[in-house]
């Protein structure tokens, strides 16, 4: 080997490098990172992926050096790459494009040769990015035997195809091939290794922000037992603190007083924070800065305090830091509501559904963790929609128990709870909707009247089948009442356990269904309680019958703190 040679090898090797640095500068923007976790390419993500690594392919045809009679570059690499990452239809493109160019823009004997060959190297590489993307660890080994294979096979095809001269001049062919595939194959290897590692480190950040995340609001639900006070106020703001490491301060202000956590790195930190928490306390604000975030905690449309946190100047908040302190609010909200609801003990049928609203299943509420911490690693968008479906679970299980509530706020926890076991359970359940979407707001029903039904439905009949099973809430209108059901296809109830299940002997399994068959008589009269069919492995329908109410006057309802919120039902398919 002459030193001619080496030098042409190191002169490749120097293109390569730069276009991996260009790589690698560009894995680090927001757009590759969403394409590169995409599971469906959308075209702008194709046609960015088809120019990328087609000028990564053609500029690594011009960076050569002449060896064997051939020229040494780097242009299968961005041709392998495209296919890999981007698919068939990108790899495909890419190899088109780069062949074309090679066949007549490059003038070498073996031109259309080349450029045939790496056409087909394209659509090869496309259809190995499926098989490819089923290997969860160590992508750089599989991207390696991948590349390595499609490399050998190129090499062997050229020399079918310029037979005899290729045994002929066997020392001209191995001089040209060997180091191209050397050069590509670990070329294309170490960009999925970065690629790998960017991935593990992203995931990472986001299971330990998460697994924060419900640390924190496990902490906060502990907290109802002893009410809104200052012990507890002080470890919300201790929570927040730990929970988001890039956060250096973060402060509670209830009642004319404030409590602050630090987490200073620096003193550049302690500068900025000691200074920014003393305006806080003598001008009992602070202004609107890119790196301070004010939240109000709000109770009846009043605001009780504010929480307020703070990144270091020139830093800004991530979307998941925003979620997270917003999800803080609304716990510290029930928490506050919570508190008050015991200073009043108004009734005792009001004390018996704040207890029914009270109960959070701890199985639930780890499943669906366990859930959420699964999406956050595989579809990020996914965790933070269950996400605020568990926080907008708990916010409307600790609504206000006396007054009446617009349906679609009770269709709202129904949707939040089941999409929660959809995400675990994925189509073993099925829900369907059957309601005039125009009176959604209109319709007035007692809170809590058809979630704890759904979540009966869901436990004791649909996931008793394996193969799971469909239930369908719905309302049909009458001239003087609203008959609501909640049918299922679930295994059915005996008809000895049916007899006793609307009987209050309080069974851990039945309150649900016994405290909302005993409100409804208390509310509306005796005809108006639970009704339950059922038959074994067929199914199970409960449903009652609602005397029309008529909606609160506007300025009523807003006297009262009442919330109004429309949702579109969508078809579950």
């Amino acid at each position: 080997m002459n030193s001619s040679w080496i030098i042409g090898i190191q002169h490749v090797w120097f293109g390569i490098s730069i276009f991996l640095l260009l790589l690698l500068l560009i894995c680090r923007t927001t757009f590759f990172r969403e394409a590169i976790s995409a599971k469906h390419f959308s075209r702008r993500h194709m046609v960015f992926f088809i120019l990328l690594f087609s000028v990564l392919s053609i500029c690594g045809t011009y960076w050569n050096v002449r060896a064997g009679g051939g020229i040494i570059n780097f242009r299968a690499v961005g041709i392998i790459l495209a296919g890999l990452i981007g698919g068939p239809v990108v790899g495909t493109v890419t190899g088109l494009i780069t062949g074309f160019h090679r066949a007549f823009f490059i003038p070498t004997d073996a031109a259309f040769i080349h450029g045939g060959l790496t056409i087909i190297q394209g659509i090869a590489a496309g259809f190995l990015s499926k098989r490819l993307k089923k290997h969860h660890h160590q992508l750089w080994m599989w991207a390696f035997l991948d590349a390595f294979t499609l490399e050998i096979l190129f090499w062997l095809f050229y020399a079918f195809l310029t037979f005899p001269q290729t045994i002929s001049h066997p020392e001209d062919f191995f001089a040209l091939s060997l180091p191209i595939i050397v050069t590509n194959t670990i070329a294309v290897s170490l960009f999925y290794m970065v690629i790998e590692f960017f991935i593990h480190q992203r995931d990472s950040e986001k299971t330990q922000t998460t697994k924060n995340t419900f640390d924190a609001v496990a902490a906060l639900f502990a907290t109802l037992h002893d009410g809104f006070n200052d012990a507890n106020i002080s470890k919300i703001a201790e929570l927040m603190t730990s929970s988001l490491p890039s956060l250096i301060w973060t402060a509670i202000s209830y009642k004319d007083q404030f409590y602050t956590r630090t987490n200073y790195k620096t003193e550049a930190d302690e500068t900025q924070g000691d200074a920014e928490i003393a305006i806080l306390k003598l001008q009992k604000s602070l202004p609107d800065m890119p790196h301070l975030m004010t939240l109000p905690v709000t109770y009846k449309n009043e605001t009780v305090g504010y929480i307020i946190a703070a990144k270091s100047k020139g830093d800004t908040f991530t979307k998941m830091g925003i979620e997270f302190l917003h999800g803080i609010c609304h716990v510290m909200e029930a928490i506050y509501e919570y508190d008050r609801m015991k200073e009043e003990e108004n009734l005792l049928a009001e004390a018996e559904i704040r207890a029914l609203q009270a109960q959070i299943n701890p199985h639930f509420l780890y499943n669906t963790l366990n859930t959420i911490s699964y999406y956050v690693r595989s579809d990020p968008d996914t965790a933070r929609k269950l996400i605020q479906y568990l926080s907008d679970y708990f916010r409307h299980s600790l609504n206000n128990p006396s007054k009446l509530i617009p349906l679609s706020e009770e269709l709202h926890v129904i949707e939040c709870y089941t999409e929660l076991e959809r995400a675990r359970f994925g189509d073993r359940l099925k829900i369907t909707y059957d309601f005039p979407k125009d009176k959604l707001n209109d319709i007035q029903v007692p809170p809590l009247l058809l979630q704890p039904l759904v979540e009966n439905a869901v436990i004791h009949g649909i996931f008793k089948r394996p193969e799971g099973g469909k239930i369908k809430v719905g309302l049909i209108e009458h001239p003087k009442y609203f008959k609501i059901y909640v049918l299922d296809t679930g295994v059915g109830i005996p008809a000895r356990k049916r007899k006793r299940l609307l009987i209050d002997h309080k069974r851990r399994d039945q309150i649900g269904l016994i405290n909302v068959h005993q409100r409804l008589m208390s509310l509306f009269g005796s005809a108006c309680g639970l009704h339950i069919v059922s038959k074994e492995n067929r199914g199970t329908l409960v449903f009652a019958n609602i005397p029309k109410i008529e909606k609160a006057p506007a300025s009523l309802a807003d006297e009262e703190g009442a919330i109004t919120k429309t949702i579109v039902l969508p078809t579950k398919k």
